[in-house]
């Protein structure tokens, strides 16, 4: 029998590192496979979990590293219970405070590593593998001031949302997570730009706890989409029937209180 392995990218802190710990207590793989930059911190997360860990340090924005990745799963050729791409960032600021380096960082890093992760564990995915997509409420409509991060959740929602019509019948499920904010250190990284303080206030952010929760739990009800929040829900819900415009001026005003 195939070892079961559940991969998590972005381990080493905030979502990641918390849905490391909670999928440790399902006690629903033989083996953790801990993905982010940082192998101190893989390990400090790895240390306290029961289920093994395997620590694998690597930059997600780089493609060899991906390849890397995805050929130490073709060798192995386990059965990969969880997929969680948690890895991802963004930065605040309009088009002319956030440079063209954090720019194509957050491309690579919140799509194209995603897509490349996913595709690299599907084929070791079957009946009863879980497939968990970070995304962010934000891609519910058009950011200005977070507009490179916004507009690759967009594409993580669509992305997962086709995914998941793709898998019908194989027994995989699908969710993408579209939180409002979470208690992270995205914060800290998202103000480091030339225009860090172009949203004052993270009104409303939930524990990472609460949001991992709700967000497995949705995953095990098939659902395409986890909010995990009224918050987010009604932000979806107005995404949908009100013109971008009306919802971007609100937004505008939302992120200067």
């Amino acid at each position: 029998m195939a070892k079961r392995i559940a991969v998590i990218t972005g381990a080493s802190s905030g979502m990641g590192r918390e849905f490391a710990r909670q999928i440790d207590l399902l006690q629903q793989a033989d083996e953790l496979w801990l993905i982010a930059r940082r192998d101190d911190a893989l390990r400090e997360v790895a240390a306290d979990l029961t289920t093994p860990a395997r620590c694998l340090p690597a930059d997600l924005t780089d493609a060899a590293a991906r390849q890397a990745i995805a050929d130490a799963l073709d060798a192995e050729a386990p059965l990969v219970t969880h997929l969680v791409n948690a890895a991802g960032f963004g930065k605040f600021g309009d088009w002319r405070s956030i440079d063209e380096a954090d720019a194509e960082a957050m491309i690579e890093l919140n799509c194209r590593a995603l897509v490349a992760l996913t595709r690299a564990c599907l084929p070791h995915m079957g009946r009863g593998s879980r497939l968990i997509q970070l995304c962010s409420a934000s891609a519910f409509t058009p950011l200005p001031h977070l507009n490179v991060y916004a507009s690759t959740k967009a594409f993580v929602l669509s992305y997962t949302r086709a995914l998941r019509w793709e898998l019908r019948g194989s027994g995989i499920t699908a969710t993408a997570v579209c939180p409002t904010w979470v208690k992270t250190r995205f914060e800290q990284v998202a103000r480091r730009s030339g225009a860090g303080q172009d949203v004052r206030h993270l009104l409303g952010a939930q524990e990472a706890s609460t949001v991992v929760s709700r967000a497995l739990a949705a995953n095990r009800a098939h659902l395409a989409v986890a909010t995990c929040s009224p918050q987010a829900l009604g932000l979806r819900v107005l995404g949908k029937v009100l013109p971008h415009s009306v919802t971007m001026a609100g937004w505008d005003a939302v992120r200067r209180l």
